[in-house]
């Protein structure tokens, strides 16, 4: 027996074992590209594909040239050589594929929903999943595994319809795969590394955003070999490069696996050079041997079963202190996934730019807003920050409301005085910045949810964040129609449902510079009836 042993928190134990070396830099740049993937698969899937810039019709003269979509669907429904008046109008690679146009755009709606509805389920079913299976890291093999399979298989679909059942099922691994390695990554970082780790993951989905554009251009690419060279391919092979990370320790210590543990963090530090001690147990290992030494003396020696106990996603609000901040979450996450749609949409309709160039000024701002973000959760208090971000949003949505009516002549084409030039001006800076602060808000709540949550459901809690994200992506487009029919002005919307958000805080908790929560508070008064029955 050692005449001494070194007892250190898993905080303690992760930082000992290195943070932001080797280890943490090879997980960073492995998820890194899969998250460029999947950036880019999802403005691929969200707007390349199914894009309907112009449409074009066959004139007198037998010329092709620009029209409305009325007078296309007319000549449509006349020409015998649909496929050509197709080809000639600028419309996404899937919809020229399957002729979804006129009486059957209703075909694209069923794909894009396929695409949202996958990924509301797969953040749903893997966030059970990581609870069964009582880790993070044979959930992120899998589903890479088989995101990248699915993408190669489906170029080969005969209809949308059977297409629509691919969507469903890459975007239903793509975001188990998303929320697995998020929370892995965060888990196995330690200090500044675990608070500014998800904003690099992030700007790296961002940068996929950037350069899928530009590469399906640049090689000519249709959605078939898109699918199988930009995003099957890569993820079948990322998946392979997964197999050298590790599981996370801080789920291992919550599941009693403290062998286990010590084993992946001790690998950590080998592979970061570190030099952990000779001798070393976790503190939770040593807590849990001391209770059961006192069990067993006040059962008389009786036998005594370890019973770890089990959740599921109704845990989540089972606790009072988590209940709260969820909602609080809830809430917060769906105005910021709204107001991110609802500011793309109006930076379109005012940007005078073509629409490839449109769409990589929302990626670069988004990038940029994610970037910023890690900064922002390395020196900042979180709540303070939320709540500047919330009032600044506000603010920019009261001015995008409130600036078009100053514009004498509506229309872009009619901004010929230097007063409405300047006014618009205004105007797109004023959208900008509302997208730069409204991603800045993505990246930032992303990682205070990783704080806020204990590990021992911070799948649960993450995986219901982006449950919601995924799901009101569905619906997104209903909230600007309703408040056109109703004829409000969607950012005065927004406005109110930033400024709402403000009460939120109350019920959110710092978790500046303040250490990872293991458990729930009020497992803390339960761990003896929690993990032992005699």
């Amino acid at each position: 027996m050692p005449k001494y042993i070194d007892v250190l928190t898993i905080e303690q134990a992760l930082i000992k074992a290195g943070n932001g070396h080797q280890f943490q830099r090879r997980a960073l740049i492995i998820m890194g590209l899969q998250y460029m993937i999947a950036g880019m698969l999802h403005i691929a899937m969200t707007e390349l594909f199914f894009h309907q810039q112009q449409y074009k019709c066959l004139s007198e003269d037998l010329n092709y040239q620009n029209c409305t979509e009325g007078a296309f669907c007319e000549q449509y429904k006349t020409k015998e050589n649909k496929v050509s008046l197709v080809d000639h109008s600028d419309l996404g690679s899937l919809i020229k594929y399957f002729l979804m146009v006129c009486g059957d755009k209703i075909q694209i709606f069923i794909l894009v929903t396929s695409y949202y509805i996958g990924g509301s389920m797969g953040s749903l079913y893997y966030g059970e999943q990581m609870e069964i299976r009582q880790g993070r890291y044979t959930v992120m093999i899998e589903t890479l595994l088989m995101m990248g399979f699915v993408c190669c298989i489906s170029m080969l679909s005969p209809s949308a319809y059977i297409l629509s059942v691919a969507l469903f099922a890459i975007n239903f691994f793509q975001r188990g795969f998303f929320n697995s390695s998020m929370i892995l990554f965060f888990e196995i970082s330690s200090e500044n590394l675990q608070k500014f780790g998800p904003a690099l993951l992030l700007t790296c989905y961002g940068i996929g955003e950037v350069i899928s554009p530009r590469l399906i251009e640049m090689f000519n690419l249709n959605w078939q070999y898109s699918m199988l060279l930009l995003f099957g391919l890569p993820a079948v092979l990322f998946s392979v490069l997964i197999k050298f990370m590790q599981e996370s320790p801080r789920i291992l210590v919550i599941r009693r696996k403290f062998e286990e543990a010590r084993l992946t963090i001790n690998y950590i530090a080998s592979v970061n050079e570190r030099q952990m001690p000779e001798n070393w147990l976790l503190e939770d290992e040593v807590r849990i041997q001391e209770l059961k030494q006192k069990m067993k003396d006040i059962l008389l020696q009786e036998e005594i079963h370890e019973q770890p106990k089990g959740y599921n996603f109704s845990s989540i609000f089972r606790y009072k202190s988590i209940r709260i901040r969820m909602f609080c979450l809830l809430y917060l996450y769906s105005i910021v996934v709204l107001g991110q749609f609802q500011t793309a949409k109006e930076i379109e309709r005012f940007s005078r730019l073509e629409r490839h160039h449109t769409y990589l000024l929302l990626s670069l701002v988004s990038t940029a807003g994610y970037l910023i973000s890690g900064y922002a959760s390395l020196n900042y208090l979180r709540k303070e920050v939320i709540k500047a971000i919330l009032i600044l949003g506000a603010i920019f949505h009261f001015l995008i409301a409130a600036l078009p009516l100053l514009i004498l002549n509506k229309t872009a084409s009619d901004l010929i005085t230097f007063y409405d030039k300047l006014v618009y001006t205004f105007i797109m800076m004023v959208l900008v910045m509302c997208r730069l602060t409204l991603s800045f808000a993505y990246g930032f709540i992303n990682v205070y949810a990783l704080e806020i949550f204990p590990t021992s459901l911070r799948h649960y809690g993450f995986c219901g964040l982006t449950f919601l994200t995924e799901f009101l992506f569905i619906f997104q487009d209903s909230y600007v129609i309703f408040c056109h029919a109703f004829g409000l002005n969607s950012s005065i919307g927004m406005f109110a449902l930033l400024l709402l958000g403000l009460l939120t805080l109350q019920k959110l908790r710092e978790t500046q510079d303040l250490p990872l929560k293991e458990n729930v508070d009020e497992m803390e008064d339960e761990l003896i009836n929690n993990i032992y029955s005699a």
